[in-house]
């Protein structure tokens, strides 16, 4: 027999951790190759882990609940020594592309920094319960960043987390000289100060005390968690303004029903109302760079680019799954793209590569029956598009009434940059196409 070490994979370029979320398999639990035996969960992405090789799960060396660095060593496996993919050196998933997943020890595939968190005093913690990776814990250290100092940084990366980049721009803004003061003029006699009124203290959270026997108490998932940070940090980063349009998808609605069953024989995939939101989205981007925008600081960063987030519900949270250069797919491309995604999120076998880099995001609470919604933007983002339920509305055309299918269309949009006239004309450029749908002739 032979043993196989199992690491922790790289699960993309950016990626420096992951948290063990469920062991599928226990120690002694005979396993095939390519059999899924945890699940494991990084900034990114929740991802299920195949077996490298078939054989006997001898060992768990990190169990659930735990983060470690990519490259650590998490199991062993026993197998026959012809089996033995690597020889025994330590196996990272193979489900992961080769560029991004490395089979090595674990010190051959570690990151370049690998400092330990740095403990956090009590005080300190209190302040700030995010979690920091090793690499800025390590850059903190080196720069004598202290921990309250780190509370203030802001963060913007998944769930609010502090990147390398936010930390170093915190540096060069710590370190850049301030400029000097203007001394007042001697004629000009200064204002008097007016006297600062104290802040009022902030009330602290109220003691809330459960009777043990009526209720139950779950920790919220690592999903949970994350979902929870990225949105708080949405609130705190944008002055969210909303506009909501009413469409009319009646032409939309009626070739849907006369071509779905076709559609689906001859391009494999089933036709949604999806990718016609997404086509007209798209197009208005295009009329409206700015909703496709992302701020930097005091810049704004216009994209040449159309990477649309399409959200899609979990059974205990929600991810946004990316369709890349979205303005670049016909009407079929975005149908299969869409339906890919959503199924892959689902059985949770997106690459971290496939919820990162969107430009824009659509959301689609009409999928249960919702007649709209207000969404909370997806930063760094600028605006985000929710998608109320079609229904059958009576409405006034010329002078009649008549019997349209009819959706509720809401746009979240961040005010720092997008002023209600150049995000209600979007949403209403978005209504437009729509409206003016054509079935493709032939």
């Amino acid at each position: 027999m032979a043993k196989i070490d199992m690491a922790m994979p790289q699960m993309g370029e950016s990626i420096a951790e992951g948290t063990i979320l469920k062991w599928l398999k226990k120690a002694g639990d005979k396993i095939e190759r390519d059999e899924t035996i945890l699940e494991i969960s990084t900034d990114k992405v929740d991802s299920e882990i195949p077996s490298p090789v078939s054989g006997v799960l001898s060992e768990i060396l990190v169990e659930e609940g735990k983060t470690v660095n990519v490259g650590t060593l998490i199991a062993r496996i026993d197998t026959d020594a012809a089996a033995a993919a690597g020889n025994g050196k330590a196996a990272s998933a193979p489900a992961v592309p080769k560029e991004e997943a490395k089979l090595a020890t674990p010190a051959a595939s570690a990151p370049a920094i690998t400092a330990a968190p740095v403990a956090m005093p009590q005080a300190a913690a209190q302040e700030d319960d995010r979690f920091y990776s090793p690499l800025v814990r390590a850059i903190a250290k080196e720069e004598k960043v202290s921990n309250a100092e780190l509370a203030t940084i802001p963060g913007t990366g998944m769930g609010g987390r502090v990147t390398k980049n936010d930390i170093m721009a915190y540096l060069k803004q710590r370190t850049a000289p301030k400029p000097a003061a203007v001394p007042v003029a001697p004629s000009m006699p200064a204002a008097p100060a007016l006297a600062a009124k104290p802040a009022a203290p902030m009330a602290a959270a109220p003691v809330v005390v459960y009777d043990q026997d009526r209720v139950e108490i779950v920790p919220m998932g690592n999903m949970r968690r994350r979902i929870a940070e990225h949105m708080v940090m949405s609130k705190q980063t944008s002055p969210h303004v909303y506009s909501v349009s009413t469409c009319d998808m009646t032409k939309i609605v009626q070739y849907r029903e006369r071509m779905k069953n076709e559609f689906e024989k001859r391009e494999g995939t089933k036709l949604t109302y999806t990718p016609f939101f997404i086509d007209a989205t798209v197009r208005a981007l295009k009329d409206f760079p700015m909703i496709n925008a992302s701020l930097d600081g005091g810049n704004i960063v216009f994209k040449k680019f159309i990477n649309l987030g399409i959200a899609v519900a979990l059974e205990n949270g929600l991810i946004v799954p990316v369709i890349k250069s979205a303005d670049a797919l016909n009407m079929v491309g975005l149908a299969r793209a869409t339906n890919d995604l959503a199924h892959r999120a689902r059985n949770k076998q997106l690459k971290p590569d496939e919820v990162q880099g969107g430009t824009f995001s659509i959301t689609n609470m009409g999928s249960f029956g919702n007649l709209f919604g207000i969404p909370v933007i997806n930063q760094p983002q600028v605006a985000i598009l929710g998608i109320g339920a079609i229904k059958r509305t009576p409405v006034v055309v010329g002078d009649g009434i008549a019997i349209r299918d009819v959706v509720y269309l809401s746009l979240s949009y961040d005010h720092r940059i997008i002023d209600g006239a150049y995000g209600g004309q979007f949403l209403q450029r978005v209504v437009e196409y729509l409206e003016a749908f054509e079935p493709p002739r032939g």
